[in-house]
């Protein structure tokens, strides 16, 4: 499993393209080219979370652990087994609460607020890969 498209790698490579897109520098361009950069930190931030529930619950799995087929049953296992802090569950589901709003409901008047919220997310997920055993 850790070569393929849950693997680590591919995990870590994807948070690498997510941090890189938060870090340009957007001011000084066109509205149009804004929106273009904001649009595509939203897509790389769903990309990473469907990956990392992903990714998480695998790894809970190859340790024998039973994780419900959802972001919520994976985080809610990360933390029973300890690779998420009591203090970052609430973080945790606001990724998957901040995915659906962009993937599904797309409100266009709360897209500020989610991409104010990116960093935060970029950060919990690497700290949370970082304490995770390796999926086989």
């Amino acid at each position: 499993m850790a070569g393929g498209e849950l693997g680590q790698d591919n995990l870590q490579r994807a948070l690498k393209g997510f941090a890189e897109v938060l870090d340009l520098e957007i001011d000084g361009y066109s509205d149009a080219i804004r929106d273009a950069i904001e649009n595509g930190r939203i897509q790389k931030f769903e990309y990473c979370a469907e990956l990392f529930w992903k990714y998480v619950r695998s790894c809970l799995q190859s340790e024998g652990t039973e994780v419900p087929n959802s972001p919520r049953g994976a985080m809610k296992e990360a933390l029973a087994r300890g690779f998420l802090a009591e203090a970052e569950y609430p973080a945790g589901m606001q990724i998957y609460e901040d995915r659906n709003t962009c993937s599904h409901i797309y409100r266009q008047e709360v897209i500020p607020l989610i991409l104010g919220r990116l960093p935060a997310h970029l950060v919990l997920m690497q700290a949370v890969l970082a304490r995770l055993p390796a999926a086989e």
